[in-house]
């Protein structure tokens, strides 16, 4: 990241010269690590703490302030009117607390078009400038903007410049008069200066922000991620009561405006409202998210509660920059009062958090001298550690681990107070631990009833820039002498600062709350995603990406819920479909323990879908069921007698990876008799059996099939009645065959009577 100022500082100015009578009007710049190139695009250009950018500019917030308005000593003209000379734009950001007869400002969001500015709210005329963005396809690496300024009547001249590489395609109502300074020709209605410049800006960086390209806003042809063009604005007016003026930003066409960052493309936004800020997500249709878009806002509005350090913005916007698309220069850039992009592969659940950072970045009101300026980076670094941690997102042991770092031998000769004494961006790593050290030793002093945060809130009421002396004493009116000395050798000296443990972290800052985190088991596990339907039941169906579901199936997947924190708390478990929630959990669990809960959703509709438990994210294919096919046709048995019943059975088959169905029919003499609905699960085979009665004689058609093809077997019927088909008697089983029934009692009396007669010749041979 890369810091400028939020007020106009001693190092590095850049002088702008303005025509027509006003004095040179300085734009901010500092020079620490690198430098800013900003050719065309009139971006006030500067360097500022290594990786951390933010030039200034106008809040947007209840505060009036939006942009600097410096006024010239008032005239008189020759009629006796007094005229009044003020001007706008010529520094990004006024300190709070400053005047500034400017309106205030409120962003809003359109489907077709962005628009982010200000509105009138107090009285007195308004000039309104509205700065319109447009890509220029056929020229990659150009934007066209149009500034169009709506003047009220009792402004008698005004001027403006635009950027002075920037390239003047047409004006409407002004006129030229030197270098990139154009004069309003007083004509009614809206005057317009539309211009072409080059957004890209490039930065030589360093610090843990630092990403491995150079680029902090660019144009790729297909987008553009920019920060707006400053615009010196003077204007001279008669009456009493200032004229105000309004500054818009607008996109023509597809994007977003925050008060400095202007996105062009497709994009969708995201807002949540919190603890009196609007936050406002920006992702465009090239950016892919780690985290949600509603666990970043949701981060940030905790965020917003937990720093009770006043300086809350009304308004605050932020940009999912694309990861990857561009060789960006740094992980996130924060500039202004409240705007800010983060790539979007930048992660929540890490100390190193560069979204809650960048968001630090702006509650931080106060502007530092050369002794305290180690605190904007220190005091960012540490603090989005320790809300991190406090929002369960890590562990204590990955939350000392950013800090030690710190501890490195490699700072032994740093002291903070001494930016020339800065290596291996001292200010982040020994900043942060030094921030954190104050902040043990005011919690330990004060038993716990004060924190750094009054600190904080006490810096950002300063109208000046803040003394190392002016540091102490907020210190030392906080805890205590004994603090104020121990800061002032951590800041001031060489002196070696230590990483506290665990138990003083519970002890001063409360127990380590649980943490819990949420996560997809692997799509690898097969078990791990089943699917329950008319299909199958409770079947396996992961193993390898996409998961694959037929219509109508329900998916039931076993989410992790781990508590990696020292107490035990509430779990709120929920799984997502392309975003939405669609099923939620509840329940508490101990600290130490890792375990499994199911979450279900039908998916009644075909499609691509991308289920989601706190960013892990499986992709989900539903199809409309496969048809499954009648392979083969068996009837038994093949020769009957008139009235017989006959068993007609169909082999089904899915060969398919996906659920199949099919309606077997089963057919007598291409006449329907019966049909089954069948539902299989991928690669299955069934079986289905009807019987009927063939109660004429002749050859029948027996057949089965799928409604596109047909099986048949030929049945031949004998004219020899078949037994009754009414169910029988045990006397009937026994005798199932009716005539040798019959043919048995007669044989049994005959071979009675043989058996008799025999026997008497045998006695009358003996006796003879």
């Amino acid at each position: 990241m890369l810091v400028v100022p939020r007020r106009v500082v001693a190092v590095g100015l850049v002088v702008l010269l303005l025509g027509g009578g006003i004095a040179s009007l300085p734009v901010a710049a500092t020079a620490d690590h690198g430098a800013v190139t900003d050719a065309d695009n009139g971006t006030a250009a500067g360097v500022g703490e290594n990786c951390t950018y933010r030039v200034d500019t106008a809040p947007n917030q209840s505060d009036p302030t939006v942009e600097t308005v410096q006024s010239s000593a008032d005239t008189t003209e020759a009629n006796g009117s007094t005229v009044r000379t003020r001007s706008a734009d010529v520094h990004r950001r006024q300190p709070r607390g400053k005047g500034g007869d400017i309106a205030s400002t409120a962003a809003s969001m359109e489907t077709e078009t962005a628009t982010s500015g200000a509105t009138q709210t107090g009285d007195g005329d308004v000039i309104r400038q509205t700065q319109t963005y447009a890509r220029v396809p056929e020229q990659p690496g150009e934007v066209a903007v149009t500034l169009t300024y709506e003047v009220p009547d009792r402004v008698v001249d005004l001027e403006a410049h635009v950027p002075a590489a920037a390239t003047v395609t047409e004006t409407d109502g002004f006129e030229r008069v030197n270098g990139s300074v154009y004069e309003w020709d007083e004509t009614s209605g809206p005057a317009t200066i539309s211009y072409r410049i080059n957004p890209n800006q490039t930065i030589q960086k360093s610090g843990p922000e630092g990403a491995d390209g150079r680029y902090l806003s660019v144009d790729t042809g297909e987008w553009a991620l920019l920060t707006r063009s400053l615009t010196p604005t003077r204007w001279r007016y008669t009456g009493q009561d200032p004229v105000k003026y309004n500054r818009t930003l607008r996109t023509a066409g597809p994007g977003a405006a925050g008060e400095e960052i202007v996105y062009l493309g497709d994009v969708a936004t995201f807002e949540e409202s919190a603890h009196n800020q609007t936050f406002t997500l920006a992702v465009p249709e090239r950016a892919t998210m780690t985290a949600s878009p509603i666990s970043v806002l949701d981060s940030m509005a905790n965020a917003s509660n937990a720093l009770r350090v006043g300086d809350r913005d009304e308004q605050v916007f932020v940009v999912a920059a694309p990861s990857g698309a561009v060789n960006w220069g740094v992980e996130g850039y924060q500039i202004g009062d409240a705007d800010m992009w983060v790539q979007s592969r930048q992660s929540l659940d890490t100390a190193n958090n560069v979204w809650l950072h960048e968001y630090v970045h702006s509650r931080q009101a106060y502007e530092t001298t050369a002794e305290t300026r180690w605190t904007v980076e220190g005091w960012a670094t540490y603090y989005a550690a320790v809300l991190t941690l406090e929002q369960n997102r890590i562990g204590f042991d990955e939350f000392r681990a950013q800090l030690a770092a710190g501890e490195q031998p490699v700072y032994s000769d740093v002291t903070l107070a001494d930016r020339s004494s800065w290596t291996n961006d001292a200010n982040y790593w020994k900043g942060a631990l030094v921030a954190g050290r104050t902040d043990v030793h005011i919690r330990s002093a004060t038993g716990r009833n004060q924190t750094l945060q009054r600190v904080f809130q006490s810096l950002n009421g300063y109208r000046d820039p803040v003394t190392q002396s002016q540091l102490l004493t907020e210190i030392e009116a906080v805890s205590g002498p004994s603090v104020r000395d121990a800061t002032a050798t951590e800041t001031e000296t060489t002196a070696t600062v230590a990483m506290w443990n665990k138990t003083t972290h519970q002890r001063l800052f409360g127990a380590i709350p649980a943490r819990i985190g949420y996560s997809l088991p692997p799509v690898d596990r097969a078990d791990a995603y089943r699917a329950d339907s008319l299909y199958r039941s409770d079947a396996p169906v992961g193993g390898s990406e996409p998961i694959r579901l037929a219509a109508n199936e329900t998916l039931a997947v076993n989410a992790v819920v781990e508590n990696a924190g020292g107490e035990a708390g509430m779990y709120n478990l929920t799984l997502a479909v392309n975003e939405t929630v669609v099923a939620t959990k509840q329940g508490q669990i101990e600290p130490g323990v890792r375990t499994e809960v199911e979450l279900t959703h039908t998916f009644t509709e075909p499609g691509r879908y991308v289920v989601s438990v706190d960013g892990d994210t499986a992709t989900v294919i539903v199809s409309e069921p496969a048809a499954a096919s009648v392979t083969d046709v068996a009837v038994s048995p093949r020769e009957v007698r008139q009235g017989d019943r006959v068993d007609v059975t169909a082999t089904v088959v899915n060969d398919n990876d996906i659920p199949g169905t099919a309606t077997a029919e089963f057919r007598r003499n291409d006449v329907v008799f019966a049909e089954q609905r069948l539902y299989l699960s991928p690669q299955a085979t069934t079986t289905v059996t009807r019987t009927v009665t063939l109660d004429e004689p002749g050859t029948v058609s027996l057949s089965a099939g799928d409604g596109r093809t047909t099986t048949t077997v030929d049945v031949v019927v004998s004219t020899e009645t078949a037994a009754p088909t009414s169910t029988p008697t045990p006397t009937e089983m026994s005798t199932d065959r009716q005539t040798t029934a019959e043919e048995g009692d007669g044989f049994t009396a005959l071979m009675t009577g043989l058996a008799v007669l025999l026997a008497a010749l045998i006695a009358r041979q003996r006796g003879s």
